[in-house]
């Protein structure tokens, strides 16, 4: 691909980080590209640029010009503001789930790599928190987790024993994989059949219709752990979240 040919694409703000006196990385999550990093240079000392374009969550429309290496930045010519989240920003809980949305489907998606169902997972689960005026209940940020493993290619088995593939009808063990019987695997958290079954009915409905179904009894983070286990590191934006969700 020429360097001189400036691509436009879709895209929603995963990441920012300052570089040198006046520039800023910016990663994107784009459906064609996945994620990628851009320099936005004379980000931080130009406010006709960019404006208040590049902020976390944020969907945009961008103008961008390939790296000159397969290991290069993208150059971030333009980015036109498409949706803001406003209404997400007046609120700390929901705040915090935005980034918290952005984090996870922005590191599980691939460089380099088309992720179409990733991007649409985090656009539609922003625009829900931007038309919600509470937070939503654990049974959205599960079903964001499970979809977002699922679409990355790593979803955990729920239904049947991620060791012998036997139908799950107790209680089990949770393992990062999924679930697993108690006499196949002895380690990691017990759930019940009610909420392995609710679990996997949130990662089956549409985000938009589970933000006020309750979840029964069970471990809160447990698919966030699964996440970390895949990336080989914490999630930073989930400390936040933990504690304004207590």
């Amino acid at each position: 691909m020429s360097r001189t040919l400036t691509v436009h694409r879709a895209a929603i703000v995963v990441g920012l980080q300052n570089h040198k006196e006046a520039d800023r990385i910016v990663r994107l999550l784009v459906p064609e590209q996945g994620r990628i990093t851009a320099l936005a240079r004379s980000a931080r000392s130009s406010s006709k640029r960019f404006g208040g374009a590049l902020d976390i969550g944020n969907r945009l429309e961008v103008a961008l010009r390939p790296p000159k290496a397969a290991d290069g930045w993208w150059g971030l010519e333009s980015a036109v503001l498409e949706d803001g989240r406003i209404h997400i920003r007046s609120d700390l809980e929901r705040l915090a789930l935005l980034a918290y949305c952005t984090e996870v489907c922005g590191q599980l998606a691939r460089e380099g790599h088309a992720e179409p169902k990733l991007f649409g997972l985090l656009d539609m689960a922003l625009t829900v928190l931007d038309a919600l005026s509470d937070a939503p209940s654990l049974s959205f940020r599960l079903g964001l987790e499970t979809k977002a493993l699922t679409f990355a290619g790593l979803a955990p088995r729920l239904a049947s024993c991620v060791a012998c593939g036997e139908p799950i009808t107790e209680p089990a063990h949770l393992t990062p994989d999924g679930a697993a019987h108690q006499h196949c695997i002895d380690r990691g958290p017990t759930v019940t059949l009610a909420w392995l079954e609710a679990a996997e009915a949130a990662r089956r409905r549409p985000l938009k219709e589970g933000i006020d179904i309750p979840m029964p009894p069970g471990p809160a983070w447990t698919f966030a752990e699964s996440i970390e286990s895949h990336l080989s590191r914490r999630l930073r934006s989930r400390s936040v979240l933990t504690t304004l969700s207590r």
